[in-house]
């Protein structure tokens, strides 16, 4: 049994015989392919040259193309194409022909009508069969109501309908021939509703003329058997106008807080903007000998010298009067740069009241050397804010630069357009 084992799983035992696989898929592409190829050589291989002669297309059908490669012209097999000219036909197969062609148009031009006695839409009146080499030119016996172009008018016809012809000229390369075709223009075919509609205008029509002389026209009480009432369409701009009263209120609700979000928003920028100019100034004031107290009510009392009316109004100062509104009210210092800070409700200037609580604590030197770090924070942080509101600026302009560039395409391109016209 081991020697059997070792004997198959050696590399120098017998070789099995591998099993060819065909699949399905192989099988339907080479059939596809001898079915293209035999499709190939039956047109190449047509009965189009034989014996030195090539064979021309039927009556009409223009000139057909043929490479050939020609023997004796040069040294070697030459290729040359070359143009035949469709077969033309006699007198009588053409007069055959054409008569044929009559028997055929009522089919080619009918388009939604069921027959020439029964016209009630529009026809197709073609001009020309171009394979056949065909052209047609039609004469309407009665304009009004078939044109050349094959609009019917028939709104002002009755039931009976129109008797009426049109007249055809068929010509080829050999002649032509006349032919007529009478036709009958029927009123157009109405749904059971338009039919009704037009019942009723004629009923009105009628009795609109039959009381001219009365104050009132008294309208149909029925119709086919069923019972009429009327009330009139009413304009609906009242309605609309009310809507847009709505939709007005509505939007002038939303405007509000918008405003106030917007107004909110300029006011933190604003904020952190001045930051950085009260810590300096105030490190200047500390610098100087002030105390605390006495450099923040220099900056309240500087900034009512400077500001002049509403436009001069700066957010953080206002807030620093407040505060200094706070010291004669008797809250203390603590507490009054406590709630300045909760007033500004930004992280830098949480910061700043925490510091100046904290004064009270650690004394004038430990503060200086903080608002020193704070003033350099504050600077690099007034770069960054000036560097972003630069980009939402740049993004804001977007808009009326890509409005501003529609308007130059279409100052260029609605001329070009209509310089083709």
């Amino acid at each position: 049994m081991g020697k059997r084992l070792s004997s198959q799983s050696s590399g120098t035992g017998p070789r099995r015989k591998r099993k060819i696989c065909i699949h399905r898929e192989q099988v339907l592409c080479v059939a596809v392919s001898l079915i293209l190829f035999g499709a190939a050589q039956s047109m190449n291989q047509t009965d189009t040259i034989e014996n030195g002669a090539v064979k021309r297309g039927s009556p009409g059908s223009g000139e057909i193309l043929y490479e050939l490669m020609v023997n004796g012209l040069t040294e070697d097999e030459a290729l040359v194409e070359i143009a035949v000219s469709s077969r033309m036909a006699g007198e009588e197969e053409a007069r055959q022909n054409r008569r044929l062609i009559m028997e055929q148009l009522p089919e080619m031009i009918l388009q939604d009508n069921h027959s020439l006695q029964e016209i009630r839409s529009d026809l197709n009146l073609i001009g020309s069969i171009e394979d056949q080499g065909i052209r047609l030119e039609w004469e309407p016996g009665d304009p009004e109501r078939i044109d050349v172009f094959g609009q019917v008018s028939n709104q002002d016809i009755g039931e009976e309908g129109v008797d009426t012809y049109l007249d055809v000229i068929i010509s080829d390369e050999v002649g032509k021939s006349v032919f007529r075709m009478p036709v009958r223009v029927l009123p157009p075919a109405l749904t059971e509703d338009e039919s009704h509609i037009r019942d009723f205008l004629e009923a009105v029509s009628q009795r609109d003329g039959e009381t001219r002389q009365e104050g009132w026209l008294v309208l149909p009480t029925q119709l086919h058997g069923k019972a009429l009432s009327y009330r009139l369409n009413r304009d609906k701009s009242p309605w609309l106008i009310l809507l847009l009263g709505i939709v007005g209120a509505v939007l002038y609700g939303l405007r509000e807080p918008a405003q106030k979000r917007e107004k909110e928003k300029k006011r933190k920028e604003l904020l952190l903007l001045e930051y950085s100019e009260v810590v300096s100034k105030l490190q200047i004031y500390l610098g100087a000998g002030m105390t605390v107290r006495t450099a923040w009510e220099r900056m309240a009392k500087d900034y009512e010298k400077a500001a002049a009316g509403e436009k001069g109004r700066k957010p953080v100062y206002e807030e620093i009067l407040q505060t200094c509104a706070d010291f004669r009210r008797g809250i203390s210092e603590s507490e009054a740069y406590r709630r300045f800070g909760r007033r500004c409700g930004l992280r830098p200037y949480l910061k700043l009241s925490s510091l100046l609580e904290q004064n009270r604590k650690t004394g004038l030197k430990n503060l200086r050397q903080m608002l020193d770090a704070e003033v350099a924070d504050a600077f690099e942080e007034r770069k960054n804010l000036a560097r972003r509101q630069g980009e939402e600026a740049g993004t804001k302009l977007l808009m009326p630069m890509f409005m501003m560039l529609g308007i130059v395409m279409v100052i260029i391109v609605v001329p070009a357009f209509m310089s083709f016209y």
